[in-house]
């Protein structure tokens, strides 16, 4: 067995604000419980001091992979195994000692291009593709460590296609391994009992919002419009996100359509939500501790003459800034792609489709009391913040619901017309 120091060592470090002390095996926590933007020299430091060990979810290679085949398919094995599995870190430019992270050894060459050369081996080597790989380098002293965050998948198995392979693996604290037929079965029915999970608890949330049993009560007899997006890896690993992180951002979690707000913690994770002055809510933003979000809204049904409507041309660039502005938030939580998005109403029964002049024959009043558009998935953060695609998608089906074969204000490409 490893021996392990008996007090806290004290290290120093380029860069580093003077002597850090760490406690032995921090490390692992100090990686895990981080998002992959605040990884940095002194985690990957902190690591060594603390002589973590590999894991089902860390691996560490001294050097890259070369670029013989069976290099290459030594990459996808590592990466696809964590895919399989629960997901994890590989740490290239950390040398290891029975198991355990003892040196860092920098890569020296060109890192920028090694980052984009494994990139290129993952997004065509893996079948079907890994949703949410992502890769950086760290300056350390001397050169540079690539971190590789590889997400649980919600889609597995996932086999290595690179030279004619056709192989599938998963990985435990040993290491990486082939899976067994019985597992293979197994990882193949796992993707439909997620999505069914994600929708379930979409469908009994919103029974819940129905009877007035939400987050906060709301006036729903104006009719109610809800947003859920569900982190289908996250979701199905039953992560808890830390509620400083949370508590952090109010800013992009404002209910639909508002910008006012107020906050507090409660016992499913963080709530932003808006009130009217008089201590009645009019929507709000329940994040989830695994990262899954319900936005709501009972201001979308303005009244005209009587009667409510859903302003078809106002309402698209709505949902363009929440998921927008939703989606910045999660990835600041480092919430894993891809997600389950899922756009419903209630209490809407006689609300019309408010169109411009130019559509001379208006279509009659919604004559149900619910709305559910079928669910869209977000498989990346957009990197411009840019989810017209899918809102096209979902503004189609809501037009479909009012009796228009499409959205008249997308183009085919699914782009946003202006004018």
């Amino acid at each position: 067995m490893r021996e392990q120091p008996s007090c806290p060592k004290k290290l120093d470090y380029p860069g580093a604000a003077g002597p850090l002390i760490f406690q032995p095996k921090r490390g692992y926590k100090m990686l895990m419980g981080k998002n992959f933007a605040e990884i940095d020299g002194a985690t990957i430091h902190s690591l060594v001091s603390a002589g973590v060990p590999e894991s089902v979810h860390l691996d560490f290679k001294r050097d890259t992979y070369g670029n013989s085949d069976s290099d290459k398919k030594e990459f996808l094995k590592d990466i696809s195994a964590f895919a399989n599995t629960l997901g994890g870190y590989l740490l290239i430019g950390v040398d290891e000692m029975e198991g355990a992270a003892s040196a860092i050894v920098p890569c020296c060459s060109d890192v920028d291009q090694e980052l984009l050369r494994l990139e290129s081996i993952a997004r065509t080597g893996v079948e079907p593709k890994l949703l949410g790989l992502r890769i950086k380098r760290i300056d350390v002293s001397g050169g540079s460590v690539i971190v590789v965050h590889v997400p649980r998948s919600f889609n597995p198995p996932h086999r290595i296609i690179f030279k004619n392979s056709n192989r599938y693996f998963a990985r435990h604290s040993g290491g990486a391994y082939e899976l067994s037929l019985e597992e293979l079965r197994m990882l193949f029915g796992e993707q439909r009992s997620l999505e069914e999970r994600a929708k379930r608890f979409i469908s009994e949330r919103f029974l819940r919002l129905e009877g007035n049993d939400g987050v906060m009560p709301m006036p729903i007899e104006k009719g109610l419009m809800v947003v859920n997006i569900v982190p289908l890896p996250d979701f199905g690993a039953n992560r808890r996100i830390e509620l400083s992180a949370m508590t952090a951002q109010p800013q992009n979690f404002f209910p639909l359509g508002s910008s006012g707000h107020s906050w507090r913690v409660n016992l499913e994770g963080f709530c932003v939500y808006r009130n009217d002055g008089h201590g009645q809510c009019h929507g709000y933003t329940q994040v989830f501790r695994d990262g899954s979000l319900e936005a709501t809204s009972t201001s979308m049904f303005p009244e005209y003459d009587g009667v409510r409507s859903l302003p078809s041309r106002a309402f698209p660039p709505k949902i363009f800034l929440a998921l927008k502005s939703y989606l910045r938030g999660l990835r600041a939580l480092d919430v894993s792609p891809p997600f389950l998005l899922q756009i419903s109403a209630t209490g809407i029964a006689g609300v019309k489709l408010a169109m411009d002049a130019w559509h001379f024959d208006p279509p009659a009043p919604y004559d149900r009391e619910a709305l559910h558009l079928p669910p869209s998935m977000i498989t990346e953060y957009d990197p411009d913040d840019n989810y017209e695609a899918v809102v096209s998608e979902q503004m189609h089906s809501l037009w479909n619901a009012f009796g228009f074969e499409r959205c008249s204000y997308f183009d085919s490409n699914g782009r946003w017309i202006e004018n």
